[in-house]
């Protein structure tokens, strides 16, 4: 299962900084705290639709998130049907931006990204070059409260039509 989807049980809290003002250590520290509730056990049912990037099929999940925060850092130990799977680690770059990295158990490899909180949406942007092509793919998550959460999944080279890839639900269990 990709990293992005792992990443999905983000949700929202009603923190958000006024215009100009500065990043102080404090202001980081309660915008990761904003980061809090993906911590718990989460139910996710996907469905996966056959595109260049992903194949067809459906899967239902428990992400268990053992996450604290420590200075600058929100890190999460994120468990897949009771699989350690990844280690991500948050910081906070400033308004609604978040820095993340995604280390894979399986590989010890690192991905790195951002996390864009608009409203009750976060999007998870990523962009691959290759063979000459740019691709942008992007993990859109809307919440309807902090215990439930839609996802999708998708790809575009224009950034203007969007292929969906994936769509799924998670509820938090605990």
């Amino acid at each position: 299962m990709k990293t992005l989807l792992f990443a999905a049980a983000l949700t929202v809290s009603g923190f958000s900084m006024a215009a100009g003002e500065a990043d102080t250590p404090s202001s980081a520290s309660q915008g990761l705290d904003r980061l809090a509730v993906f911590a718990g056990t989460w139910k996710s049912e996907s469905e996966t639709y056959k595109t260049p990037y992903s194949e067809e099929g459906g899967s239902t999940t428990t992400l268990v998130n053992q996450c604290w925060k420590t200075g600058a850092f929100f890190v999460c130990n994120q468990t897949v049907n009771g699989v350690s799977a990844s280690m991500l680690v948050f910081t906070y770059k400033g308004g609604d931006t978040f820095n993340e990295a995604a280390i894979q158990a399986a590989t010890g490899q690192a991905n790195n990204g951002t996390v864009v909180i608009a409203g009750g949406v976060w999007t998870f942007p990523g962009v691959s070059h290759k063979y000459g092509q740019v691709t942008y793919f992007r993990v859109v998550n809307i919440y309807s409260n902090n215990d439930n959460l839609d996802y999708r999944e998708e790809f575009s080279t224009d950034q203007l039509t969007w292929t969906l890839m994936a769509k799924g639900h998670e509820t938090r269990i605990r």
